[in-house]
């Protein structure tokens, strides 16, 4: 075969090849590479041997080995393999020792290692290019270790359905996908170490629906994915932790429906997301999920139905809805995140959304919270916090306060306000007393007086029947104590004179005179004698202020 020239085969356009009659590697004629970048400027360069796929078959049959190291070929296939040796379509091919590295796989059909079994002290495809055909690892079996590290794919489908890796190490880091799909569909990966790390995907679908992991980790740190859809859904990713950290994962739609993560973490610290949406529905987990700093574009963001120890969204913008209506879960830490949309946290009748604990201190809260303060239990949820101190919590519960309010929910947005006053006030009696021990002369009282006058009395305004009680308290204490004063001290209750007014008796001028004090009527039909005129002055301020706060509280009410 003679080869002469550039020519413009299946190649990525930044591969420029120049084919020449010059032996080289063992063989009689070679090839020049030449790498580009999207500027036209010079990346790289190297030769290698040109091999016909003849004798590549040759060494299979011979002695079930195959080193392809520096080598091109044109249209290798083991289906062609299979015919040339009059072996069925379904039989399997064992192949020892394989090696690949910098090797340039060529084609205008399917690259075919379909049905291969890699054996021996490993496998490697390091640095190798692989034509813009579709390019086929249907149902191949890695029984040692194997290395894609560097390795560049084509514009063709990129096949690893029903793919098994047994060996101890699975490495595609660095691989340039280009913009064929690129398929791990039911893959099978042992209990090895699997590692994606720095990958860029193209534009086509990444899909790793059923696949499953086994007990090692699986990193695909800084990979970048284009615009395709990226689907692991159904996958089972073992007890190995997850690293998907400072990775791009493009416009597509991002899909972990139904996956199952088993222990470990997940990682998308420091992710970029576009404006896909982002689905984690009904994924089965026991572990931790951990988005912080992560950047959200304008997708949705949905964990309806799933299962978590510990959702982390620390320090994230969130443009968009973000669905957590969780099975269940430990902990969700929303601390110092900018919410532009709707968290929904609501209670549905097939998910009750069993959180345990809830931090979302330092939350700027720009849009809104729709979570139910009974069924959620939104205040077990903030007071189970352990690494918030009563400050912390207090902001907290003003958040949710200004988002009932937005959102109509007027009856938890009282609840809410009553609990940020009440750390409010618990706060600010700790710090008075971290500033000076002395301080607790004036801070307890202080303190004390808050807690009686504004929270017991009225739960701070929020409830016009519960200052109408204190009201009745108030005024019947009173009551009796003119009633009873008498008796102890020099004082009583005079009469501007009426046979009417002189002829009450005892009970009756007590309650009536301590109603027109109370009310501040002040008709002059009575008026204390001796220490009395103490109290009367007393009932009165304290009848104006709770007069005052009735009103307030019930005016506060009729108006929303």
């Amino acid at each position: 075969m003679q080869f002469s020239g550039t020519t413009p085969l299946t190649v990525p356009s930044e591969i420029h090849l120049t084919f020449k009659d010059e032996a080289f590697n063992g063989c009689s004629s070679s090839v020049a590479v030449l790498l580009v970048d999207s500027h036209g400027k010079h990346k790289e360069s190297y030769q290698l041997g040109v091999l016909e796929t003849a004798n590549a078959y040759k060494q299979i049959n011979e002695n079930g080995s195959l080193n392809l190291d520096g080598m091109y070929l044109a249209g290798f296939s083991l289906k062609e393999y299979r015919d040339l040796y009059g072996l069925k379509p379904s039989d399997r091919v064992e192949i020892k020792d394989f090696s690949a590295r910098r090797t340039f796989f060529d084609s205008d059909k399917e690259i075919d290692f379909s049905q291969a079994d890699f054996v021996g002290d490993g496998c490697h495809f390091d640095e190798c290019v692989f034509g813009d055909g579709p390019l086929s690892f249907y149902h191949c079996i890695w029984h040692t270790t194997v290395s894609f590290e560097e390795a560049r794919f084509g514009a063709g489908i990129a096949n690893f359905q029903y793919a098994e890796f047994l060996g101890s190490q699975v490495k595609f880091n660095h691989v340039e996908f280009k913009a064929g799909d690129v398929q791990f569909i039911n893959a099978v990966f042992g209990d090895t170490h699997v590692s994606f790390q720095e990958v860029m995907f193209g534009d086509g679908k990444v899909d790793f629906h059923y696949t499953k992991f086994g007990n090692g980790n699986i990193s695909f740190d800084k990979s970048r994915f284009g615009g395709g859809e990226v689907s692991f859904k159904r996958v089972d990713f073992g007890h190995g932790k997850v690293d998907f950290r400072r990775v791009h994962f493009g416009d597509g739609v991002i899909d972990f429906t139904e996956a199952e993560f088993k222990s470990g973490k997940v990682i998308f610290r420091s992710s970029v997301f576009g404006e896909g949406d982002i689905r984690f529905v009904e994924v089965v987990s026991d572990s931790d999920f951990i988005f912080d700093k992560a950047e959200f574009g304008s997708g949705s963001l949905s964990f309806f139905g799933a299962t978590a120890r510990k959702l982390s969204f620390q320090i994230c913008q969130l443009n968009n809805y973000v669905d957590l209506r969780l099975a269940r879960a430990e902990k969700v830490d929303l601390r110092y995140t900018i919410v532009r949309d709707i968290i929904d946290m609501m209670p549905t009748d097939r998910y009750k959304v069993e959180v345990a604990e809830m931090n979302f201190s330092g939350m700027r809260n720009l849009g809104s919270l729709y979570i139910d303060w009974k069924e959620n239990g939104v205040k077990r949820l903030v007071e189970n916090q352990s690494e918030t101190n009563d400050r912390q919590k207090s902001e907290q519960f003003l958040v949710l306060k200004e988002s009932y309010n937005a959102t109509g929910r007027y009856a938890d947005e009282d609840r809410a306000y009553v609990w940020y006053k009440r750390y409010e006030l618990k706060a600010d009696l700790q710090f008075a007393l971290s500033k000076k021990k002395s301080n607790a002369i004036w801070a307890y009282p202080t303190a004390f007086f808050k807690w009686l006058l504004f929270d017991k009395v009225g739960l701070y305004a929020t409830e016009p029947l519960r200052v109408l009680f204190s009201v009745t308290v108030i005024y019947t204490l009173f009551s009796l104590l003119y009633l009873v004063l008498p008796y102890m001290a020099d004082t009583y209750i005079d009469t501007g004179g009426g046979e009417v007014l002189a002829g009450m008796n005892e009970v009756t001028k007590a309650f009536y005179y301590s109603a027109i004090t109370f009310l501040t009527i002040g008709y002059g039909e009575f008026y204390p004698v001796g220490i009395m005129r103490l109290f009367a002055s007393l009932e009165g301020y304290v009848g104006v202020f709770l007069m005052g706060y009735f009103s307030v509280s019930f005016m506060r009410k009729v108006l929303r």
